[in-house]
């Protein structure tokens, strides 16, 4: 799975990885969970997220379907 700026802030926001410090750690985890036949959309998934929703400066949580399963968000509410 190719893992680029997007997958990569993505996936540790919502709570895919875990303390991943690069790119591989986190090919490595997110791996372990999505099926195989699943790699290459998920791939899409998540790189479309981080572009059109989950942005980096200001992700837009107010639209995000993943709120409930966000650990970023979850952090938000709870501040």
């Amino acid at each position: 799975m190719a893992v680029d700026t997007h997958v990569f802030r993505v996936s540790a926001r919502l709570g895919l990885t875990t303390n991943a410090k690069t790119p591989l750690q986190t090919e490595q985890q997110l791996l372990k969970y999505i099926p195989e036949e699943k790699v290459h959309i998920a791939h899409h998934w998540l790189i479309l997220h981080g572009r059109y929703i989950c942005l980096a400066r200001s992700p837009k949580c107010g639209e995000c379907g993943l709120r409930k399963v966000c650990k970023y968000y979850q952090k938000l509410v709870k501040s």
